[in-house]
């Protein structure tokens, strides 16, 4: 009797464990339209987290008078630094394409200092889709 308890606890353990790992590796991939269209609302917004979350380990960043590169944390500082003198109020994607393995959007940032050319370079990194190279130039 003791044992069967304790067959059913090793079960329950074992179908829980399944439960947690399993479900944490079957995430589905976010497709590269969706995370356009997040980029899209977070220049709008001038969300520099949600823009960060998909920066590569290292970042290239061009924004006026500067260029770099970065890693991810620096780069979401640069962002934020760039938005707190610039501040947004509109983004259009212009263009989406593709170009040495990776896909890129063009668009128009719209900030209180007038508006700005935004190029946005995603790659395959490890099986993740990440930001490795990002533009903010004058028109």
């Amino acid at each position: 009797m003791a044992r069967n308890r304790i067959m059913k606890k090793l079960q329950i353990l074992v179908l829980i464990t399944f439960f947690v790992f399993g479900s944490a590796q079957s995430k589905p991939q976010i497709t590269l339209q969706e995370i356009f269209g997040e980029l899209s609302n977070s220049f709008k917004a001038g969300n520099t987290k949600e823009i960060a979350k998909y920066f590569a380990a290292s970042v290239d960043i061009t924004l006026p008078n500067s260029e770099d590169q970065y890693s991810r944390s620096q780069a979401e500082i640069v962002l934020k630094n760039f938005f707190s003198g610039h501040v947004p109020s509109g983004f259009n994607i212009e263009h989406k394409g593709a170009s040495n393995n990776g896909k890129y959007i063009v668009g128009t940032l719209i900030t209180n200092k007038g508006a700005f050319k935004v190029y946005v370079f995603v790659k395959d990194i490890g099986g993740q889709k990440s930001i490795s190279e990002l533009k903010i130039e004058m028109p």
